[in-house]
């Protein structure tokens, strides 16, 4: 695959996982299944797995801990922005020697130029940028982790990517002149936000691509069924384009249930969230969850742990079966790609189309002109909730 989901853990998850074979647990397995997609004891596997420092950091042997099969490829967040939404402090040295001992793939300790109210892993708040003096300040301080992690790598194999911020052309050519001279990292990350802005994310990527990337570039915290389809086009042109995204966790958050035909649909199992799609009376899914279970009672009427741990993995194997039927489809006949991804997106189509225009007018003409084209909309001052423009 060109194009590579990475499902992040969530904590609530990640405690179940933790416990489930210490004697006495309430939680337990699910007949001889572990709640994750990374073990031996998973229902079905899942390559990638990605965690944050902020949250994993307490567990010195994580990969152990818990039991993450040697194939799996754990990438591991910084944490930047955690700090930056919920407080704290990290020691760059501290955050790159726990990446090396547990993970294959890291991202370089990054302050990011943007905060959000009420902010949470599954539920994220209204995005505010900072003013330009703020904006340069953080690209500085990042530059210096970013220097620390150079200077300081024992791990040959661990690879790093390189953090990137902006949210138009001013700012990431900023941004990237202070975190990339002198710096030679295996890759990179953007971390625009608001991440379901289609055309942000794709901007965010062919920038680097024109500044000669031409594979690992990950674009954090996207999931976003608009944004997925562009990812997967981008992959013509950037090799092991990645996201990550813990949107699966609503089936443990509000039992949420996506549908595997079309993944912009989803009903609510349970009293708490009442959904506008009629309830499901059988489940047709042909994951390993659905199949197992096949009637909608377990998750009807059991007010426990385990239902909403199934739900999340059920909506992760249909996440990660949506980006490998459209990369499928697009490397077949890219016209089998439009029509699959009319069928999941419905009335999205014509802003997924303008970004994958964009995306052709940079591969054809330059960053530069296709920003003039298609992006002069992100130096309007009221798009992302600034104070004042930069």
């Amino acid at each position: 695959m060109r194009t590579i989901f990475c499902p992040a853990l969530l904590t609530g998850i990640e405690n179940v996982a933790k416990r489930c074979l210490l004697p006495g647990n309430k939680f337990g397995l699910y007949k001889g299944h572990d709640p994750v997609w990374f073990t031996d004891l998973s229902m079905f596997i899942h390559p990638h797995l990605l965690v944050s420092f902020y949250y994993s950091s307490k567990i010195p042997n994580y990969r152990q801990r818990l039991r993450i099969k040697d194939d799996i490829t754990l990438w591991a967040d910084s944490g930047g922005y955690s700090i930056r939404t919920q407080g704290g402090t990290l020691t760059p040295i501290d955050v790159l020697k726990w990446q090396e001992a547990n993970s294959n793939i890291a991202f370089s300790l990054d302050i990011p130029p943007a905060s959000a109210e009420n902010v949470g892993r599954v539920f994220p708040g209204k995005v505010q940028y900072h003013l330009l003096d703020q904006f340069e300040k953080n690209a500085k301080i990042t530059r210096e982790n970013n220097l620390i992690f150079q200077n300081n790598r024992t791990n040959d194999k661990l690879k790093i990517y390189n953090v990137l911020h902006g949210y138009n052309k001013k700012t990431l050519n900023l941004w990237y002149d202070y975190v990339t001279d002198g710096i030679k990292f295996e890759g990179y990350a953007t971390g625009a936000k608001p991440q379901s802005n289609t055309l942000l994310q794709a901007m965010c990527a062919m920038f680097l691509w024109d500044k000669g990337a031409r594979e690992r570039v990950h674009i954090l915290g996207v999931s976003g069924i608009t944004v997925i389809p562009v990812l997967v086009w981008i992959s013509q042109y950037i090799d092991k384009i990645s996201f990550d995204s813990s949107s699966y966790g609503y089936g443990a958050r509000t039992r949420a249930y996506m549908y595997p035909d079309k993944i912009r649909d989803y009903t609510h199992f349970g009293k708490k969230f009442k959904t506008k799609i009629k309830p499901l009376t059988k489940l047709d899914c042909p994951c390993p969850i659905c199949s197992d279970i096949k009637t909608v009672d377990y998750f009807l009427e059991n007010d426990v742990t385990w239902p909403g741990c199934l739900l999340s993995l059920h909506n992760l194997w249909v996440t990660k079966k949506y980006v490998e039927d459209l990369e499928n489809a697009l490397y077949r006949d890219k016209e089998e790609f439009f029509t699959l991804m009319k069928q999941h997106v419905g009335n999205h189509y014509d802003e997924i189309m303008y970004s994958i225009r964009f995306v052709e007018e940079v591969i054809k003409n330059g960053f530069d002109k296709a920003y003039d084209l298609y992006c002069k909309q992100f130096d309007n001052n009221n798009l992302f909730q600034h104070k004042k423009i930069i």
